[in-house]
């Protein structure tokens, strides 16, 4: 094999494993967002005979913690500007997952604080 080509071959294997490992960690991070922006639309809404009010607050960060899940997977798999995409997207992620672990939910919001930071984790990557 002549150099020029193994040499572009090597490019090519770096180019696309790097793109794999942002690719399967956005996907990851999209995971966990989702389900913890389902978990917390199920909260949101009363269960149970007496209540009848639903919290809107959480309702809005449930609906953003699904939009941010959105943008982690758009961006993991983007072909042009990935990691400016996959910022943004970990950054708001992150930021309405601790929004929602001050007002007070458990699990619903480690899940969406850490698929943000997992997002932001592939943007180094």
């Amino acid at each position: 094999m002549r150099p020029a080509v193994s040499h572009a071959i090597m490019f090519a294997r770096g180019f696309l494993r790097g793109r794999f490992i942002r690719r399967t960690l956005g996907t990851l991070g999209a995971l966990l967002a989702f389900v913890g922006g389902v978990l917390v639309l199920v909260a949101s809404f009363p269960s149970g005979a007496g209540a009848s009010a639903v919290r809107l607050f959480p309702l809005v960060l449930g609906l953003g913690a699904l939009l941010g899940a959105w943008w982690i997977h758009r961006g993991g798999k983007a072909l042009l500007f990935p990691r400016i995409r996959l910022t943004a997207a970990g950054f708001l992620t992150a930021a309405i997952g601790a929004l929602l672990f001050i007002t007070g939910s458990g699990t619903e919001a480690l899940l969406v604080l850490g698929g943000g930071i997992v997002a932001l984790v592939a943007t180094a990557l």
